[in-house]
This record gives structure tokens, sequence and C-alpha cells, in this order.
């Protein structure tokens, strides 16, 4: 019999965050305010959070959005999760996805729908496998910036071609300021986000967080033009490069790669750690892809979605 249980009861905001500071390198899919946030503005129709326990001791945390489809089934989704705060096998990790699935069974129109926070690879495949999982998306890359080394370490790591427009970028007269409001920004994203036809998480939706789990810089000409801004998501020590917005005449400056340059050590004074490069589509976005990629983080890649 398993030693890993479910807490359906006790999430609360303060232990929930807490918590998910302990979990170090966290993902904002499974941070409270990004559950609470898209329930909010209607892109979850439901959501339900517990905690992991192994013989009865809190070691991790899961969130799991619901969408409702054709009003009778639903589908739950646990994204980038579940996270654990104490270290634990494989197999627990497992079975806490194995007890998750259990309120989700079939013969009640309902399914699980899983992106596990696992290193893709064979063993990770063959425990999935054993336990049932079936694949059916893609793995998932990212990469992790790691905000404990000093700058002119992180500098140092940063690939050429971002480095050689960094320095383009810092011969302009570039002004840049954190800005409290991130609403510009985000309505501005979600313009080309629609114009584009990309996927994920609406401006409305990252604009409802609360103000202290974003953090939103932009940048100016000396006209105080705005050329460029980004948007992160901040979940206890971990932060997620969630949105970047480039104007033409931004993107024959630099002032993006300037941007997010000058962003680090503003994360740092938040207290943030680890930095989550917010995916790498190599086939569908190359571009974002490889600028994303020029900040030299560590590479680290995700199974694939499971059902």
């Amino acid at each position: 019999m398993s030693t890993i249980q479910l807490d359906w009861e006790s999430p609360d905001e303060e232990t929930w965050r807490h918590r998910i500071t302990a979990c170090g390198r966290s993902t904002a899919f499974q941070s409270w305010s990004w559950g609470s946030a898209s329930v909010a503005v209607g892109d979850a129709d439901g959501l339900h959070r517990a905690y992991i326990l192994k013989k009865g001791r809190p070691v991790g945390l899961v969130q799991v959005f619901e969408q409702k489809r054709l009003g009778l089934f639903t589908l739950g989704q646990v994204l980038r999760g579940p996270l654990f705060f104490h270290p634990v096998m494989p197999e627990d990790r497992i079975a806490a996805l194995l007890a998750v699935r259990s309120y989700y069974p079939l013969g009640r129109l309902k399914r699980l729908s899983v992106l596990p926070e696992l290193p893709h690879g064979p063993a990770t495949l063959a425990l999935l496998r054993e336990a049932t999982f079936h694949n059916v998306l893609a793995a998932y890359e990212t990469a992790w910036l790691d905000l404990k080394q000093p700058l002119d370490t992180l500098r140092a790591q940063l690939r050429q071609n971002f480095r050689n427009q960094l320095r383009r970028a810092e011969a302009h007269d570039t002004r840049c300021a954190i800005e409290e409001d991130p609403r510009p920004l985000l309505a501005r994203y979600d313009a080309h986000r629609a114009k584009m036809g990309y996927s994920g998480p609406s401006g409305a939706m990252l604009s409802s967080m609360p103000a202290q789990d974003g953090l939103c810089l932009q940048a100016y000409d000396p006209d105080d033009q705005l050329l460029a801004g980004v948007f992160f998501v901040l979940h206890g020590t971990a932060a997620t490069y969630q949105v970047g917005w480039t104007s033409p005449q931004g993107r024959a400056c630099h002032a993006h790669n300037l941007l997010l340059w000058r962003a680090l050590p503003a994360l740092v004074d938040h207290g943030i750690r680890h930095l989550d490069l917010g995916g790498l589509n190599w086939d569908k976005a190359p571009g974002v892809a490889h600028f994303k990629a020029g900040l030299g983080g560590e590479s680290f890649s995700l199974p694939g979605t499971f059902v």
C-alpha cells in the first residue's frame, strides 16, 4: 500500500506560499496566485489544491485545474507539478500523480491530464508507463538560470550573439524602469498574442494576479517612447519569464536584451534565486527559443503531457 496520501482540506494561501518557497525551483502553474487568477477570469472552470503527505507528513503540493467539456465531461490538469519541498523517491512522485488520478475516474465522466515536473529520460518514462500513464504530447523544454551567481559570472555565461547585442543596446540612450502597473504592457502582449495566434495565459489573467507576484520592466527611448517590456511571474524564490514585447524600434536597438539583463538584479532584489525562462519551443517559435537560450541557462526537459 502506498504511503502517499492527499490532503484536500487543509490548503490555505499563507501556508501554500511558505511551502512553495521551500520547493526552490517552483513553477508558476503551481503558485496560489496563478490558480486563483485563472479561475477569476474564466481561464479555468474550477480548481482543487492538495498537500501531499508521506506517512502523514507534508512533503509536497499539487494544484489541479479543471475544464468542463460539453457541460458534462471534466478534464483535470496538473501543469508542471506536483512540487515537493522535502526529498522523496521518484516512485513517490508517481504515487502522488496516481492519487490525484483516483479523483478523476472515467466512469464519472472525468479524466486527468498531467505535465509532470519530472526530468525527461528513460527512467521517468518507464515509471509513467508502469503506472499506466500514456503520452499524448511531446516533451517540454525550458531552461533555468541560477541567480545565486554573481552578475559577472552570469554575463560571462551569455551566449556570444546575446552578449554582442547587449553591448550594442548599452551604447544607446535607453532608459529602463520598473513599472508598478503592468496592464499597459499586458494589453500590448494580448494584441500581439491574438494577431499571432499564440496560446498561453491571457494578459487579463496575468494582470489580475497580486502586485507582489509580478515584476514588470520597460525600456524607453530619449523621448520616453516605449521600446520594449518584460513581465515576470514570481513564486517563492523562483520566477518565470512570462511576457516579452518589443516594438520595431526596440528590436532595432536590442532593447529586449538590455531589459532582460537589467531584470536579473531586480529579481534578486525581490528574493528570486531561480529564473525559469518559460519554455523553449524550437519547432513553433525558434526565434524566441534562440533568444531565451542566449541567457545561458541550464536546459531542463520534462517528459511531456500524459493521461
